[in-house]
C-alpha cells in the first residue's frame, strides 16, 4: 500500500494532479478490477471500473479520478498485462511498442483532462494496453467487432441484398470484424499515406486471424458527397472501394464531426447544399489481403 501511495504522489507531482484524497485500498481495488475485466465488448466498456471511477470522482474530485486513470495506464504499460485474444503479427507488435512509448509520454506530460477516464483518449489507450484493441497507425481496431445491422432496415433494396451477402460469408453472422476507430492522439497521421498503412496493418491481422471476416468502420468521411464537398478527403472511401470494399448508407450523421473543422462544409450546410451522411465501409478479408500483397509486394510481411 505504501508503494502505491508513493507512486501516486510521484505521478501527481509530475502531472500537477491532486491525489491527497485517494485511498490506497481504492487504488488496489481498481487494479484488481482492471485486471479481471474480460476482453469483450467494445473499447468503451469499462465494466465494474466505471462505478469505481464514479465513486472516486464524487468523493475526491475530477483531478483525483484522472490521476487514478493515469496510474492504471502506467501499470498496464507492462507487457505482462497485454492479453490479446487474437493472433498478433510482428508488424502489430512493432506498432504496439511505439504506442506504449506514446502513451507513457502522454500519461506523464499531457494536460489535465486528457486522460479523464470517461474521455476518448483513456478509453482507447486502456483498450490498447489490455489487448482488447490493436494499434493500426491512425487509430485502433476492436478485435471482435460486429457490423451494425442498420443496412438491413435502411436504404435501397439492393443495399439490403448486398449486406445480407456479407452476413452469409463464413463464419455466418455480423461479428468477427476488425472495427476501426480514429484516435485523437494520432490525428497527425490522418492523411492518405497514414490510411494506407492502417489498411496494411489490418490486412496483416487478417492474414493470421482466419476466424475474422474483414475490416469495417462507420463515419461521415465515407460519404460519397465528399467527392464534391471535400475532394481532398475522398481517398478515405475511394482507395478501399477501388480494391473490393463496399459501403452502406446508415442515415444522417448527427455527430457534428463533419462540421467541426471545415469552413467549406459549414457554409454548404448553412445553404442547405450539404447534410452529412454516415456510411459503413466493409472490406472482406480476401480482397483486402489481395490488395495488401499487391500494394506492398517485396516488403516483409
Amino acid at each position: 500500500m505504501e508503494l502505491v501511495t508513493l507512486e501516486l504522489q510521484k505521478l501527481g507531482k509530475k502531472t500537477g494532479l491532486q491525489n491527497e484524497l485517494i485511498d490506497a485500498e481504492i487504488v488496489q481495488e481498481a487494479l484488481t478490477v482492471a485486471r479481471s475485466l474480460p476482453i469483450a465488448h467494445s473499447y468503451l466498456w469499462l465494466g465494474d471500473l466505471e462505478p469505481l471511477f464514479r465513486k472516486v470522482e464524487a468523493e475526491s474530485g475530477q483531478q483525483s479520478v484522472e490521476l487514478l486513470a493515469r496510474y492504471l495506464l502506467l501499470v498496464f504499460l507492462d507487457d505482462s498485462e497485454w492479453r490479446p485474444l487474437c493472433k498478433v503479427p510482428d508488424s502489430i507488435i512493432k506498432e504496439m511498442r511505439q504506442e506504449r512509448e506514446r502513451i507513457h509520454e502522454e500519461v506523464t506530460s499531457s494536460e489535465h483532462g486528457h486522460y479523464y477516464p470517461f474521455a476518448d483518449a483513456f478509453y482507447k489507450d486502456f483498450s490498447l494496453l489490455r489487448g482488447k484493441s490493436m494499434p493500426v497507425y491512425t487509430g485502433i481496431v476492436d478485435t471482435h467487432g460486429a457490423l451494425w445491422r442498420h443496412p438491413l432496415k435502411f436504404g435501397a433494396f439492393s443495399q439490403r441484398i448486398r449486406f445480407v451477402g456479407h452476413l452469409l460469408r463464413m463464419p455466418i453472422g455480423n461479428k468477427y470484424y476488425f472495427q476501426h476507430h480514429t484516435h485523437t492522439s494520432l490525428l497527425r497521421r490522418f492523411n492518405q499515406e497514414g490510411w494506407l498503412k492502417t489498411y496494411k496493418l489490418v490486412a496483416d491481422l487478417l492474414r493470421v486471424n482466419l476466424d475474422h471476416k474483414g475490416f469495417c468502420g462507420a463515419s461521415w468521411f465515407y460519404d460519397p458527397q465528399l467527392d464534391k464537398v471535400s475532394p481532398r478527403l475522398a481517398y478515405l472511401a475511394n482507395d478501399p472501394l477501388k480494391y473490393g470494399a463496399e459501403r452502406f448508407h446508415l442515415g444522417t450523421d448527427n455527430s457534428g464531426s463533419a462540421l467541426a473543422k471545415s469552413k467549406t462544409r459549414n457554409e454548404l450546410f448553412d445553404k442547405g447544399e450539404y447534410v452529412p451522411q454516415s456510411y459503413m465501409l466493409v472490406w472482406h478479408r480476401k480482397p483486402m489481403i489481395r490488395w495488401r500483397d499487391s500494394a506492398f509486394s517485396g516488403q516483409e510481411r
